[in-house]
């Protein structure tokens, strides 16, 4: 995946413990650096404006175009 690119994956929005679909445009990235890894961490634009921060390996994380 890249800058530009639009993307998916599921959430936990709330407490109850249905996942939610998001989608989103891919505006720009950083490396952060954990004890044992480093993880690429994508700012994502969302469908209703708002930025949100998505790691790479996010279980279910899909490229749709």
């Amino acid at each position: 995946m890249k800058i530009g690119n639009v993307v998916t994956w599921s959430w936990f929005l709330g407490t109850d413990w249905e996942r939610t679909q998001m989608h989103g445009l891919i505006v720009a990235a950083r490396v952060a650096k954990t004890d044992y890894e480093k993880v690429l961490i994508w700012n994502v634009l969302l469908t209703d404006g708002s930025l949100c921060e998505v790691r790479e390996d996010e279980d279910g994380l899909e490229l749709v175009a």
